[in-house]
């Protein structure tokens, strides 16, 4: 019988639930970044880095409105 300390330490940390924003574009970027979590870090740095890109495009795109 395993404790709940223990399975967290063997199991890790689960990925979290991106934001819904009602922007699908972002909403999509926000999945990939929740999703990513879980994998070596370049993906993830790489995935930070398109997720900035992503939302400084939007709000680029907002700004210019």
């Amino acid at each position: 019988m395993s404790t709940e300390f223990e399975h967290r330490v063997t199991t890790g940390p689960s990925a979290p639930e991106a934001p819904e924003t009602g922007d699908a574009a972002i909403d999509a970027v926000l999945a990939d970044l929740a999703t990513a979590q879980d994998a070596p870090l370049a993906q993830r740095i790489d995935e930070g880095e398109r997720a900035l890109a992503a939302l400084q495009s939007r709000l680029n795109d907002l700004g210019g409105a």
